[in-house]
């Protein structure tokens, strides 16, 4: 055996294995999926939501008419638009501890809810 290609193999063989463990899989990650609101016909279910820093929340619409839900800060923190019957919003993330008070953009603030957002324990 020709000993002058040895360290060659040899790195190649090192970064190959350094590459493997580098590379993650993406079945390996966990799936975390969002934490569901149901609209009913004038309200939300939960009313009151807790959930943690990093979570996020879809709202469902199983009612017959169009809602929003929008942060009481005039959409400020976050608005999920018109959801429409049958649809859920896009999801939204909640990155700090805090309440956040929302309110249905089309029905007014006597249709409202709270999400509660606490930090991640560690």
């Amino acid at each position: 055996m020709n000993y002058l290609y040895l360290p060659w193999i040899i790195g190649v063989l090192g970064f190959i294995c350094i590459l493997g463990f580098l590379t993650v899989d993406a079945e390996d990650q966990p799936v975390v999926k969002p934490i569901t609101v149901t609209i009913k016909s004038l309200s939300y279910s939960p009313k009151k939501l807790e959930i943690h820093a990093g979570d996020s929340v879809v709202w469902t619409n199983g009612s017959r008419t169009a809602h929003t839900s929008t942060s009481d800060d005039d959409g400020k923190t976050f608005d999920t638009g018109d959801v429409q019957p049958g649809k859920s919003s896009a999801p939204i993330k909640f990155e700090k501890a805090g309440e956040f008070k929302y309110h249905c953009k089309v029905h007014g603030k006597s249709m409202s809810g709270t999400i509660v957002v606490k930090e991640v324990e560690k």
